[in-house]
């Protein structure tokens, strides 16, 4: 059995949703012609994936760990299947999770539904891996570390800031959500002291109203800061690690400059496309709702955590 190294990689690791890009759309092109195309694609991706991880944290933990992103994502696609929307396969992109092409929804509600499946069923998943590990009679650590870092991605997916799943449920309740989840955010951020959390800042600009050009400038100044900070030895992660994050904030930094060029022509004037229009009509039952749905997911994620932290091995647990 191997288990990771570094305490640290544990937390770099959430899912983060990002575009379609070229390459993928020309594999999908590709797979089109094959009977079993979806399962063909996730199966693919998933293995590439784990090839990826395994370099970092081992094989069976990487197996593990890419184990719970599906679980996850499972939980999005069922959620999707009862709204009636159809629905693409998981595609995993190495070191960003995984992404589902959904379609655009047809209200807040059933955005906060499908953003709320992910969490919960990947937090049941994990606390299925904690039961097994804790009742079987051999205590097999790699079922403790994998239940524990599932346990963590799902609760940082419910930090109330799109594209994040809490995003997605909260901003039905209002949009003052964000501000405790950008604070939460930062909160983490010097908690964990490590440049890449840089790159979820870039990430999170994608779903932030602002005007092009300050959003292009600020995305520059973080892949920046990020590389100088790498560069000057406050990185924990290995070398190959950090360039392909630079290169991924820098892909990201790209469409921001893209937009703005755009927004300078007058092609695409800045909006918060993503939101729903709808959101702000919501009845007061249905915010009360899904509120106590989120605080109850989110209360439940952290007592899991607070529970498995305890007996994780003593040089994990700071």
């Amino acid at each position: 059995m191997e288990a990771p190294e570094k305490k640290k990689s544990f937390w770099l690791l959430p899912l983060i949703l990002i575009t379609k890009s070229a390459k993928l759309i020309k594999l999908v092109k590709i797979f089109k012609l094959l009977k079993f195309t979806k399962f063909f694609i996730t199966f693919f991706t998933m293995a590439l994936s784990a090839l990826v991880y395994s370099f970092m944290l081992g094989p069976w933990f990487a197996v593990g760990f890419v184990a719970m992103l599906f679980v996850h994502e499972m939980g999005h696609i069922i959620a999707m299947n009862r709204k009636g929307y159809k629905t693409s396969a998981p595609v995993f992109i190495p070191m960003l999770g995984a992404v589902i092409f959904a379609p655009e929804f047809k209200n807040s509600e059933d955005e906060a539904y499908i953003g709320f499946g992910g969490p919960f069923v990947g937090g049941l998943a994990a606390f299925a891996v904690f039961a097994l590990w804790a009742i079987l009679p051999q205590k097999y650590e790699l079922l403790l570390l994998i239940g524990y870092t599932a346990a963590f991605i799902n609760l940082f997916n419910m930090l109330p800031i799109r594209p994040l799943d809490g995003g997605r449920i909260t901003q039905l309740i209002g949009g003052w959500f964000k501000w405790i989840g950008l604070a939460g955010l930062l909160w983490l951020t010097i908690l964990i002291k490590e440049p890449s959390i840089l790159l979820i800042w870039i990430v999170v600009l994608q779903d932030i109203k602002l005007q092009p050009s300050f959003k292009f400038g600020t995305a520059v100044v973080g892949v920046v800061g990020m590389a100088i900070l790498m560069s000057l030895g406050y990185s924990d992660q290995q070398l190959w690690v950090d360039i392909l994050d630079v290169i991924l904030a820098c892909g990201i930094t790209a469409t921001f400059y893209i937009d703005m060029k755009r927004s300078f022509s007058g092609k695409s004037p800045y909006s918060d496309n993503n939101v729903c229009k709808e959101r702000i009509d919501a009845p007061t039952s249905i915010k009360i709702k899904w509120f106590v749905f989120y605080v109850l997911l989110l209360v439940g994620l952290i007592v899991l955590m607070s529970v498995q932290i305890q007996y994780l091995p003593q040089n994990l647990q700071n």
